[in-house]
């Protein structure tokens, strides 16, 4: 499992942190799509301790830069990548909001070829921003990792989340007294934000094929196995590519 070779992982975050749901979802994610990554300057959307930037600069990432709201976080992203020997200048971690960032592309010199979005979506409802955002920078892929509402129609399920907590999201606008509301889409409406800002989803991981055949009756990865979590590649669509051009 990948990260029993960098446990710094397991302990600067208690997030998801079972180290074999991290190694399967490792599989999942990143060796099946080991291929967008040698020479790739890859932004991390809600970086967290770092876990997944490193997972993209170990495949060979040109550069990584991060974008996470908690400072203690970043601060852990910085030591782990130090600790296992990743060069300075090939690393950044921005300590802010995820829309803010977006907002000011430029300013923040986000000049990315590959976007990851992994465990964010279900923590905002800000989706027009956030795909909009990421479509402005005009990447050559979209990873998206995220649980999703079982429902056979466009659907999101609106909750409030305990922003103190350390899973949970943040939001400099529309957080307040420690509260935000968000939401969980279904992946029919998922893929309808996605297709409505000018990507299309190329390759949707087949997790239950995937677990049955390396790890049949794991429980920590049911949410996969179950239509609950869904690992999917996007791309520009053709008509946005041109309109780019």
């Amino acid at each position: 499992m990948f990260f029993d070779d960098y446990p710094r992982f397991l302990l600067t975050s208690t997030t998801a942190n079972d180290p074999r749901r991290l190694g399967i979802r490792y599989r999942g994610m990143f060796e099946t799509n080991a291929h967008i990554f040698p020479g790739a300057k890859v932004l991390d959307i809600a970086s967290h301790d770092g876990r997944w930037s490193f997972a993209a600069s170990k495949l060979g990432a040109a550069s990584v830069t991060g974008i996470e709201v908690r400072s203690e976080m970043v601060k852990h992203a910085e030591d782990n990548f130090a600790e296992y020997g990743v060069p300075h200048e090939a690393y950044r971690f921005i300590n802010d909001d995820v829309f803010d960032v977006l907002k000011d592309r430029e300013g923040n010199n986000l000049d990315v070829d590959v976007v990851l979005c992994l465990g964010f979506i279900y923590h905002t409802l800000r989706y027009q921003d956030l795909f909009a955002g990421v479509r402005a920078l005009n990447p050559r892929y979209f990873l998206i990792d995220s649980a999703v509402i079982l429902a056979d129609r466009p659907f999101v399920r609106v909750k409030l989340e305990d922003t103190t907590k350390e899973a949970a999201g943040a939001d400099h606008t529309f957080g307040a007294e420690g509260n935000m509301v968000t939401g969980q889409p279904s992946s029919s409406a998922l893929e309808l934000m996605l297709n409505a800002h000018g990507f299309t989803v190329v390759n949707k991981f087949d997790w239950p094929a995937f677990i049955d055949e390396h790890f049949p009756d794991e429980e920590s990865v049911q949410s996969y196995y179950s239509g609950r979590r869904l690992t999917w590649l996007c791309e520009p669509s053709v008509e946005s590519r041109l309109t780019d051009s």
